[in-house]
């Protein structure tokens, strides 16, 4: 195994075991408390845990090239069940949002599969031309529409925070696809003000998110609550952290303490040097994620690689950023440490496709010739377009 996909699989792991132990830490003694059981969210953590393992091993040896020809079938599959799930009945609602298939214990929620589905279909999309992605009508509208309608359906179940990382990750794969930032930065100064207006009129909760964002002590015990003690649990932990196991804040203090706000609990528990470990960690997968994007010869393979690293970086950066009060409150996991069973199966189903593509050699200069006096390099990894992966 190479340097880069080696590396790649030591992230992931590692990244997945601390957040088992997190996971368990958080929820023992309230599990016990209220239903007698510490130990019913890590066995249902371990389940999904054990399937996602399992799809990590398939796609990572799977040839990730067969995907490409999936693209428009697995992204056409993901808006079915995005749709399937908004039907009364069908769905499942919590708290006002219907966003769950539910089968007894096991629940499954398609955005998670659409944070696979969508950067795919942009990459199959925008590769299968590279000179017509580069237009107005031949690349932005169709991958602007693409991305709308997965953002757009996400966000009346409502999820606003993933409809959010899915038109931001969406974006940025295709920038790297060739659309031209002249063509995609008007739209998106009109488009982005116009959608946060709306979401910010029709949802109740989302004006509640940023009355919170913008003066956390206003309503300290209502609705400035969870992120007062998220941050008294960052702020307990000091450099070191109080210990594994020794957190006051997950005893009935800080609510989703082992899903969306973990890293709240790791802050208390491990301290600086673990929540400093975690970002590492992450950096750590990001950067050898990259070189395995950008040593791939195949736009396709490339784009997708880039894409679903992105998607993992940037749910992961607004994760800690609600958490640390640095951005609204939404309802978005830590991939790899949040407790979730559909959404840790399909990001270990994506890491697994990157390292996939890293098993692809690097493309080797072509030997000088008479009609090519200097060597030159193979397609680039990624397609131009003034961008970085």
């Amino acid at each position: 195994m190479s340097g880069h996909r080696g590396a790649v699989v030591f992230a992931v792991l590692a990244l997945a075991a601390l957040g088992t132990v997190m996971i368990y830490s958080a929820s023992v003694a309230t599990g016990e408390r209220l239903n007698g059981d510490g130990d019913n969210t890590l066995v249902k953590h371990l389940f999904w845990l054990g399937l996602g393992l399992c799809a990590f091993a398939a796609t990572s040896v799977v040839d990730w090239r067969k995907w490409e020809s999936a693209a428009p079938w697995l992204f056409g599959g993901a808006m079915a069940l995005l749709l399937l799930v908004l039907v009364p009945g069908v769905g499942v609602e919590v708290n006002g949002a219907r966003r769950w298939f539910r089968a007894g214990e096991l629940s499954f929620q398609p955005s998670e599969l659409m944070k696979i589905a969508l950067p795919v279909f942009l990459a199959w999309l925008l590769s299968r031309d590279p000179e017509r992605a580069r237009t107005f009508r031949g690349g932005l509208v169709p991958a602007a529409g693409v991305i709308a309608l997965a953002a757009g359906v996400t966000a009346i179940e409502p999820d606003l925070g993933t409809a959010a990382l899915l038109a931001t990750a969406g974006g940025l794969v295709a920038l790297l696809g060739g659309i031209r930032l002249a063509h995609a930065l008007p739209s998106v100064l009109v488009v982005l003000p116009l959608a946060a207006l709306a979401a910010y009129k029709k949802f109740q909760h989302a004006q509640d998110r940023i009355f919170v964002f913008l003066d956390p002590d206003a309503d300290p015990l209502g609705r400035g609550y969870q992120i007062k003690q998220a941050l008294l649990g960052l702020g307990a932990g000091g450099q070191h952290g109080v210990g594994i196991g020794l957190s006051k804040q997950k005893l009935f203090f800080l609510p989703e303490k082992h899903t969306d706000f973990i890293f709240s609990i790791l802050g208390e528990e491990l301290g600086f040097v673990g929540t400093a470990g975690v970002l590492a960690l992450f950096l750590f997968l990001l950067w050898h994620g990259r070189a395995i994007a950008r040593r791939c010869p195949s736009p396709f393979g490339a784009l997708a690689a880039a894409g679903m690293l992105a998607t993992v970086g940037l749910q992961a950066a607004m994760n800690i950023a609600v958490v640390t009060a640095s951005m609204p409150t939404k309802g978005i996991s830590l991939p790899f440490l949040s407790f979730g069973g559909s959404g840790l199966f399909f990001t270990l189903a994506a890491m697994g496709f990157v390292v996939s593509v890293g098993a692809e050699p690097a493309p080797q200069p072509i030997p000088a010739s008479p009609e090519s006096p200097e060597p030159r390099a193979l397609t680039p990894a990624l397609p131009s377009s003034g961008a970085t992966a």
